[in-house]
């Protein structure tokens, strides 16, 4: 196992210069994922002109 496959979400570390937390990459992952679905739901909206409703 990984050493920091046990660390704390709160746990900070540098990257680039830039202070991060594993909270905060996990939000923008999260972020990324939402916009992505978004997209590919204004997408299918397009295509089908089903709303979701």
């Amino acid at each position: 196992m990984h050493p920091q496959a046990n660390a704390s979400p709160d746990e900070e570390f540098t990257h680039n210069g830039e202070l991060m937390s594993l909270r905060l990459i996990y939000l923008h992952m999260i972020e990324e994922y939402a916009r992505h679905i978004g997209h590919a739901g204004f997408l299918r909206e397009q295509i089908d002109g089903a709303t979701g409703e």
